[in-house]
């Protein structure tokens, strides 16, 4: 009894150790339980857990903030829409660890050196996406300038196409004009017989048939800002109209020749009424 008294008496902190627990049931002449490397193995495997558990949520709150970064640096450069996208990162604890259960100077040596590989690798995507938006930004401003530039060389383009086509066109004008008074002093100094291309028509280039005798194209022609300089559009009416009136006309039409006359005559009579309506519109 006094043996078994003394065995008893053991602290518990002797009876922990594993070694000394044989010693203790050898000794009480009793069965020792079992303690196998199983039981071992899963509070390890506890262990492990727990750790890989606690980095997880350690890397998915990083991971987290980072991406809530890079959102908000594509709304800087305009790469997304500014008004109602805005996220907000899900607030963890930070360093979360469980009650009574506290790792070692080397697993946390172990878990800082992860943390530090991780935030490195995060730094470096983040780095790289950033570029990615920056080489985006720049491209989308560039593009930007090569179209204002070529909208510009478009427009001083077709500004020089346009005031080139106007100098032909007065030249021609002038061209026309000369050809049309040299036309009259022609057919009025001499009795020649005439035909319907030898009439000096109003038109800036000479008319096929009287299809292209129109009063647009007369009118164009007569107050053309190309010739007559100084002479009021009134007067330049009034002059024309001292030509192809149907009583001053009729004497040139009595030289036309028989196969033109009727075109002729149609030809001045649209001639006398686009004169006669300008003249009203003047007056």
């Amino acid at each position: 009894m006094e043996r078994s008294s003394t065995i008893f008496a053991i602290s518990s902190h002797f009876y922990d150790n594993p070694r000394n627990r044989g010693h203790y049931h050898r000794a009480a002449g009793t069965p020792a339980p079992s303690y196998d490397s199983d039981a071992r193995k899963r509070h390890a495997a506890s262990t492990h857990t727990w750790m890989v558990e606690q980095e997880l949520a350690a890397l998915s709150k990083e991971t987290s903030e980072t991406r809530q970064w890079v959102f908000e640096q594509q709304v800087h450069f305009g790469l997304l829409p500014k008004e109602g996208t805005r996220r907000t990162a899900k607030k963890r604890p930070r360093n979360v660890e469980p009650v009574g259960q506290e790792p070692d100077e080397e697993t946390a040596w172990l878990k800082e050196r992860l943390r530090t590989a991780q935030r490195n690798a995060e730094r470096i995507q983040l780095q790289e996406e950033f570029d990615r938006m920056e080489a985006r930004w720049r491209e989308r401003i560039n593009r930007e300038e090569r179209r204002r530039r070529q909208e510009h060389l478009w427009t001083e383009e077709q500004r020089a196409r346009e005031e080139k086509e106007k100098q032909l066109e007065r030249r021609r004008q002038e061209e026309a004009w000369k050809g049309y008074e040299r036309g009259w002093t022609a057919i009025q100094s001499n009795g020649s017989p005439l035909k319907f291309k030898s009439i000096p028509w109003p038109t800036t280039l000479p008319p096929r048939d009287i299809r292209e005798i129109t009063p647009a194209v007369i009118t164009k022609f007569i107050l053309s800002p190309a010739h007559s300089k100084g002479i009021p559009r009134k007067e330049r009416i009034k002059s024309a109209l001292r030509r192809w009136h149907p009583d001053r006309f009729g004497r040139i039409l009595n030289r036309v020749d028989e196969r033109d006359k009727g075109a002729v005559e149609r030809g001045a009579g649209i001639v006398a009424r686009c004169l006669n309506d300008l003249l009203a519109q003047e007056n």
